[in-house]
């Protein structure tokens, strides 16, 4: 439910854009600010989630999901989305997922990688249904309606899993490291910035692949199917990852994710208007996303362990968050003023350099994490 919200947003981009008589540049911030908070809050959640238990949070992501969708679609001025959907849907989803994971992480221990593979494939439907949803509820009712019925659902789904999710009896490890030396490792430093860097590639063809097919006339239908398209294969991958029980080499998995990745966007960058061409693209921008993102939890539980893992990917994952800040809110205005191609070779490049920098912990030695 969280992610169908949040990664449905470039589908509500222009309705938004019409309705306050503005371009998407000014709008497309606002799910970069929203991925931003969600990662923040990620980092607080999954810490408190490692600590006080996984509940309390998710009551909170419960509450704030609700708030932000009624409050957002109630708004008369475009400064009310950033102040509403912006800190309170994004926050919503970094209470929920890191916590989530850090407490599977904990309850499994010899499929570990297949578990959280099997979590990681909620996210991948979410992304898969909420698009085409959204497309189908804001042409009947408009966008205002259609946050409101999503105030409705997730509200309902979200208190349902508060009073679900139990925390696993191993709360804490003998051995574990602590959050903050983790933090100050070399590999997970360097492994930050390189998912730092990755961002922007990572989260533009979810803000922009609609617009942009919309642009080559594409109907809007079927625009919106393009990234539904990246949670189905998403979801397909995640339960062939799950179902190959553990047998990746986590950090070879994630360079290769990566690496699915750069071949995306570098076919979103030949599209043009080929439909076909967006539809391979939007196919690997879901397996590398599941690729990608099962294989990061595994490594830093090979690495670090599993007492601090919510904390540790919350933290992590903040790295996205700037990178998301950093490339739709940028992204937005270069596409205004030079276009797609510009826009897709800047992330191309980034994303190479991102997938470069991954080699580089392969050279440190296992002990050395200060």
């Amino acid at each position: 439910m969280n992610f169908g919200v949040l990664f449905s947003f470039g589908i509500f981009l222009t309705p938004i854009a019409e309705t306050f008589e503005t371009s998407t540049g000014p709008v497309a911030p606002i799910f970069s600010t929203a991925v931003c908070f969600y990662y923040l809050a990620g980092a607080i959640g999954g810490k408190i989630s490692d600590t006080v238990g996984v509940r309390p949070v998710v009551a909170v992501g419960a509450i704030f999901m609700t708030l932000g969708l009624i409050v957002s679609s109630q708004a008369s001025e475009l400064w009310h989305l950033y102040l509403g959907y912006a800190p309170l849907v994004g926050s919503a989803v970094g209470c929920c997922y890191p916590s989530m994971i850090g407490t599977v992480g904990r309850w499994f221990k010899h499929r570990q990688a297949s578990a959280i593979s099997l979590v990681l494939a909620g996210v991948g439907m979410g992304t898969f249904i909420g698009p085409i949803l959204s497309r189908i509820l804001i042409d009947a009712w408009g966008w205002r309606s259609t946050l409101g019925l999503y105030a409705i659902f997730s509200g309902v789904l979200l208190v349902i899993c508060t009073f679900a999710v139990i925390d696993s009896p191993r709360t804490r490890q003998d051995d574990g490291l602590g959050l903050r030396k983790i933090l100050r490792s070399k590999k997970f430093l360097i492994l930050y910035g390189a998912l730092a860097l990755g961002g922007p590639g990572f989260y533009a063809p979810l803000a922009f692949y609609n617009d942009h097919a919309v642009s080559e006339g594409v109907s809007g239908s079927a625009a919106a199917t393009l990234v539904g398209v990246i949670g189905a294969s998403s979801v397909v991958a995640r339960l062939v990852i799950s179902a190959l029980n553990d047998r990746f080499v986590p950090m070879h998995q994630y360079r290769f994710g990566q690496l699915l990745l750069v071949g995306c966007l570098l076919v979103w960058f030949l599209a043009g208007d080929s439909y076909i061409l967006f539809l391979i693209s939007a196919l690997l921008h879901g397996v590398s996303w599941a690729v990608w993102f099962t294989a990061a939890p595994n490594v830093l539980a090979t690495w670090f362990g599993v007492a601090d893992l919510g904390g540790t990917i919350g933290t992590f994952y903040t790295a996205l968050g700037f990178g998301a800040l950093a490339g739709p809110a940028i992204l937005g205005f270069v596409i205004d003023s030079s276009g797609y191609e510009v826009a897709i070779a800047i992330v191309i490049c980034s994303s190479v350099v991102a997938w470069m920098f991954c080699f580089i912990p392969d050279r440190l030695k296992d002990s050395q994490i200060n």
